[in-house]
């Protein structure tokens, strides 16, 4: 079995911080800066809002994924055990991918790979090139850096989304523990008192 997202919807306040946590990954920019810049990088998981639901979109490596049976050149693959690989750099930004996924869960993004066109000319050489992105769980990013969850799943204030291993276990991630706000100096409340009379 692969391992899998969870999600509690009813947990979810749509605050959007998944997907800012996923931006900044991907990017290798801190969550502050992904909100700034949040109109040019495109998040992987993205959180939908209707009158009386949230839910996130994300890739959910279905069997037999079509995205897979679509792609013209093999840039999207699925292994034996289920999982969809991404080999961006064959990747030519057809979207047929994009119009196959069941969910909405794959989009365009750019990136600094060079542009794949017989005759490119010089200036689109220079234009960052679109590939195809979708979630796949932070695979290379938790190995990296040896975490459990993923960011989207860690920067989730309300422990929303979580993780179903491969052994099917249920993983969310603890809630913070608030720190004690300090007591104010007692000569800082004596001031006070002094102003206030």
């Amino acid at each position: 079995m692969l391992e899998r997202v969870l999600f509690r919807s009813e947990l979810c306040r749509a605050c959007r911080r998944c997907e800012m946590a996923c931006i900044a990954a991907h990017n290798g920019i801190d969550i502050k800066e992904a909100m700034k810049r949040k109109d040019e990088f495109v998040s992987r998981v993205r959180v939908v809002k209707g009158e009386d639901f949230k839910t996130t979109v994300r890739c959910h490596e279905c069997e037999n994924a079509p995205c897979c049976q679509i792609c013209p050149t093999g840039a999207l693959s699925q292994l034996e055990s289920g999982e969809v690989v991404m080999h961006a750099e064959l990747c030519i930004a057809c979207e047929m991918c994009a119009d196959a996924c069941p969910y909405g869960a794959i989009q365009m993004d750019k990136t600094n790979l060079p542009v794949v066109k017989v005759e490119a000319t010089e200036a689109e050489l220079q234009q960052p090139r679109k590939v195809a992105v979708r979630c796949n769980m932070c695979r290379e990013i938790r190995e990296a850096s040896g975490k459990l969850l993923t960011p989207c799943m860690e920067a989730c204030p309300v422990q929303a989304i979580g993780l179903m291993t491969a052994e099917g276990k249920e993983i969310f991630p603890e809630k913070p523990v608030k720190k004690p706000v300090a007591a104010k100096p007692k000569a800082d409340a004596a001031k006070a008192a002094a102003k206030a009379e």
